[in-house]
């Protein structure tokens, strides 16, 4: 029986973080390509506030695709660990944990180029999820 109300509350608890997740359309209405700019896609990351839990949707267009990497990859737009490559659009980043995660595109000129993407997930705090939803 205690095992029981303890994964009711495991499970309400998995529930209620999902309800406050949050999806970001990387981008917004430009989408993932090749950058306007170098600093494109670091600019639109300043824009938003992530935490765990929060999704990342990378709209784009076949030939581009999308490559979850190391910081080390990223930095130097190589693709030596790929920690899991995205071909189909719209493709869903999920921010599982708190912490760093590293995108670019499979195209190393493109990255080098700023299509490229370094977000950090902060851990969720509820107290401040409650007031930012009353501003």
């Amino acid at each position: 029986m205690q095992v029981t109300i303890l994964l009711l509350f495991v499970v309400v608890g998995i529930l209620m973080r999902s309800i406050s997740s949050e999806r970001y359309i990387v981008g917004e209405g430009y989408g993932w390509r090749p950058a306007p700019y170098p600093s494109y896609y670091q600019d639109w990351a300043k824009t938003v506030k992530l935490k765990a839990g929060d999704e990342l949707e990378f709209r784009f267009e076949k030939p581009d695709d999308l490559l979850e990497i190391g910081k080390f990859d990223y930095y130097a737009c190589t693709s030596n660990t790929v920690f899991r490559p995205y071909r189909e659009s719209p493709a869903t980043a999920f921010l599982l944990a708190p912490g760093e995660y590293y995108f670019k595109s499979s195209n190393n000129t493109n990255c080098i180029n700023g299509q490229k993407l370094y977000v950090n997930a902060e851990a969720p705090n509820e107290d401040n999820d409650k007031f930012d939803n009353k501003s």
